[in-house]
């Protein structure tokens, strides 16, 4: 079984993935790792010093490592594991965009990325295009009030289909539209 775990940068992906590996033993790849193992950068967007991914190549890669874990369980980790197009179970984690922003302030990015990240929370681009790929299998758990064992708690209790967390439910755009000016 696959599932992917993905969101906006900052709303904890990394962190609750790396616990949730452990408590439930499973493989963890990440989009950061494969860019580091594999030439799988196509360059540097100029504008806004995001690596560029080619996520054509990224497939046969997560292919043949999904095929190395068997039945054991794979958790695909990053901001674009959603372009992975053959997932059992995709996750979106989403974070309030008060406390993204300090999250990502903390990170000392520029205002421009740490703005077009927040904005993106808002939008809810993650969950977007997740369900473009996944339709109704994505879920959404907002991890802004909770700490990352609570959160990979939870990511236990979905795989384990015992609580579903439906799209919809989390919704940002009106208190924050004004943020998007």
């Amino acid at each position: 079984m696959m599932i992917i775990i993905t969101g906006t940068p900052g709303t904890g992906k990394t962190t609750v993935t790396k616990i949730l590996k452990n408590k439930i033993n499973a493989k963890l790849i990440s989009i950061n790792s494969l860019l580091e193992s594999y030439d799988l950068t196509l360059g540097t967007d100029e504008v806004r010093g995001y690596k560029i991914v080619d996520t054509i190549e990224m497939i046969p890669i997560v292919n043949k490592i999904r095929k190395e874990c068997g039945d054991n369980l794979l958790i695909f980790e990053g901001h674009l594991a959603q372009d992975y197009p053959s997932s059992d179970m995709v996750v979106v984690l989403r974070c309030n965009p008060d406390i993204l922003k300090k999250r990502l302030d903390s990170r000392n990015w520029p205002e421009k990325k740490v703005k077009e990240n927040v904005s993106a929370e808002i939008l809810g681009v993650c969950t977007s295009e997740s369900y473009e790929t996944y339709g109704d299998i994505v879920q959404e758990v907002e991890t802004s009030n909770l700490t990352p064992d609570e959160v990979a708690d939870i990511l236990i209790d979905i795989i384990n289909k015992k609580i579903e967390y439906p799209l919809g439910i989390i919704d940002y755009l009106g208190d924050y539209f004004t943020y998007l000016d």
